[in-house]
């Protein structure tokens, strides 16, 4: 790390701002964040930008959290997008803007962000910032439940209970396997 490893220098970050295995120390995470960050660690450009948004050990700005985010996107840094379209979504660091974020957040899910993919189903379904579109709606919000978001496969389950019985029990079945009381409940009545 002291020779300039970039992943060496994050996870010296990591240990400080979680305090694993030494006392934890935002002021040392961010020095070693700094470093890493540096060397082109896009993860660290993350939590920098992280740490700039929740004061941890430096002052809150939200312009440079957002600009460190966006670098960490260019360098590569996936769930950096999900991030940035969290920021215009919001008005952090930058004008709120519902459109662009939309654009941020179907870009992240185009690479299997999950929570982007959820977020563009709702986008579609409800039609506010982009023409309304059940079809794409569906489309991702399927993807999000395919790969795992509970939210989504509830929405699936319930949209195939009309449609087809088979693949709505499939869903809650799922759900209730790990443990989702409403899930369990309509499994239950099933039986």
């Amino acid at each position: 790390a002291e020779k300039g490893d970039n992943v060496s220098q994050y996870f010296i970050g990591n240990c400080y701002f979680y305090g694993k295995s030494i006392v934890g120390n935002y002021k040392k995470a961010i020095e070693w964040y700094s470093k890493s960050s540096k060397g082109g660690n896009t993860k660290a450009m993350s939590k920098l930008g992280y740490s700039y948004v929740f004061e941890c050990g430096v002052e809150r700005n939200e312009k440079k959290a957002f600009e460190l985010y966006l670098k960490s996107v260019e360098g590569g840094y996936k769930y950096a997008s999900y991030i940035v379209g969290q920021f215009y979504r919001d008005g952090i660091g930058v004008l709120q803007d519902k459109s662009k974020a939309f654009e941020w957040y179907l870009r992240a899910a185009g690479i299997g962000i999950v929570d982007a993919q959820n977020l563009v189903a709702n986008y579609y379904n409800d039609g506010k910032y982009v023409s309304k579109n059940e079809e794409k709606g569906f489309y991702w919000n399927r993807k999000a439940a395919i790969n795992g978001d509970i939210n989504a496969q509830y929405k699936l389950a319930e949209y195939y209970l009309n449609r087809d019985k088979k693949k709505a029990f499939k869903w809650y079945l799922k759900l209730a396997n790990e443990h989702k009381q409403r899930a369990i409940y309509l499994v239950a009545k099933c039986y």
